[in-house]
């Protein structure tokens, strides 16, 4: 699903519709959210949705690389990464999924 599916699935939600909430505010409140979400992960480094997952930021160890035309070795940086742990809800409703 991408983003404008996204916007589209929410805007056709009964409780959206029952609040008379246009297509346009809820593209705002979706692309809100997101930015809320990501600078959260930023600044904490944690994010927590109860009931959907757990990201974390990490930071992984550079590597040892090595140009295989010259045969010399190089090492990358450090860097960080994320890290996602489903909810056991996720994880039920994807065992659900797969049994269909």
């Amino acid at each position: 699903m991408n983003l404008s599916k996204l916007i589209h699935e929410v805007w056709k939600d009964e409780r959206v519709k029952k609040a008379g909430i246009r297509k346009s505010e809820v593209k705002l409140i979706v692309k809100v959210t997101i930015d809320h979400m990501v600078s959260g992960l930023l600044k904490y480094g944690k994010l927590k949705l109860t009931g959907l997952f757990t990201m974390i930021i990490k930071e992984a160890k550079g590597r040892k690389i090595r140009n295989p035309q010259t045969g010399e070795i190089t090492y990358s940086k450090d860097y960080n990464k994320i890290n996602i742990k489903p909810s056991q809800r996720l994880k039920d409703g994807l065992k659900k999924f797969k049994k269909q």
